[in-house]
């Protein structure tokens, strides 16, 4: 829990209440519209009180035994897993981030998520968010690296040759097959 002095919490509060936003697209002002979002973006408090924000769940997995790592709105959770036991625990972990979401009316977006078991055996107890259930993945991008169920790096390299292939190939083409011509001057 953080604790904020009475008066920077009365300041905090006036500079988040009341917040319009408008749009304009081309000449046309459309009319004001209210915020139902408290973190100001293009603000500088803003990344800062996500964070506070963030805190909380972070304290709360924690209580699982279950790490996290945040990039802006995005999380990883880690925890290992010795038995369906502790894969119980980790479903336990993901209800109380769903809670922690509808509290706050966030929307998890459980298309994106998965889960990756870093092992040779890949446990049969299902994980789930709201009732969906997440796939077991072999591989999955982070952070723009491809982490494999056996930590093996031969699928990261296939997909960077793969897009860097796909990009220099227009180049690689006019090298190949373009007529050059070379004059040779005197001087």
């Amino acid at each position: 829990m953080v604790s904020v002095h009475v008066t920077l919490l009365s300041w905090l509060r006036i500079f988040i209440t009341g917040r319009t936003q408008c749009t304009e697209v081309g000449a046309v002002l459309p009319v004001l519209t209210h915020l139902i979002s408290r973190v100001i973006q293009g603000s500088v408090l803003g990344p800062l009180m996500f964070l506070a924000y963030l805190n909380e769940l972070a304290e709360i997995l924690e209580k699982f035994g279950i790490t996290v790592k945040f990039l802006a709105d995005d999380d990883k959770l880690y925890v290992k897993i010795m038995n369906d036991v502790d894969v119980c625990v980790l479903q336990d972990a993901v209800d109380a981030l769903c809670r922690w979401a509808e509290v706050w009316q966030l929307s998890i977006s459980t298309d994106k998520c998965s889960v990756l078991s870093i092992s040779k055996c890949v446990p049969n107890v299902p994980i789930s968010i709201n009732g969906a259930l997440l796939p077991y993945v072999t591989s999955c991008c982070d952070f723009g690296i491809t982490v494999t169920s056996d930590l093996a790096s031969s699928v990261h390299v296939n997909n960077i040759i793969v897009k860097h292939t796909s990009v220099l190939m227009p180049y690689i083409d006019v090298l190949f097959h373009a007529t050059l011509n070379f004059w040779y001057v005197p001087t």
